[in-house]
């Protein structure tokens, strides 16, 4: 199952990137943001740990990295599973487009409620993102 948003953004791809990878650039669009952390380096494999306001920090693993490009990254969470939050970097007939989308390898009722409701505000997230890499 997944659920996304798709948006053009007239930017350069490694200054979008850089509103992923860097905690400083991501709370501009990511309001919610207190902690991004990575234990290395951006890329498959590397773990890290991400607080959002008023929630539990959580752990995550870096499942697809290509820079410039895709940022995928994998969590846990009780009674749902592995759940993975996509973020795409693409190119199609001149334009840039983001992707931000929610998947889960499970299909049932309790999966759809939390991936509609985490993703109830990735339009919002995803026009922050575009208005601060466009300014």
């Amino acid at each position: 199952m997944e659920i996304g948003v798709k948006m053009a953004v007239d930017a350069p791809k490694e200054t979008i990137w850089e509103h992923y990878i860097n905690q400083e650039k991501r709370v501009l669009w990511e309001e919610d943001l207190e902690e991004l952390q990575f234990d290395g380096e951006v890329k498959n494999g590397t773990t890290g740990r991400m607080k959002l306001k008023d929630m539990p920090a959580m752990d995550f693993v870096l499942s697809k990295i290509v820079d410039n490009e895709i940022y995928h990254d994998k969590y846990s969470i009780p009674n749902v599973g592995t759940v993975y939050f996509c973020h795409d970097i693409t190119e199609e007939d001149g334009q840039l487009y983001v992707r931000h989308s929610i998947r889960s390898d499970e299909d049932n009722e309790i999966v759809l409620n939390v991936l509609t409701q985490i993703s109830s505000d990735f339009p919002k997230v995803l026009w922050k993102l575009k208005k601060v890499v466009e300014a």
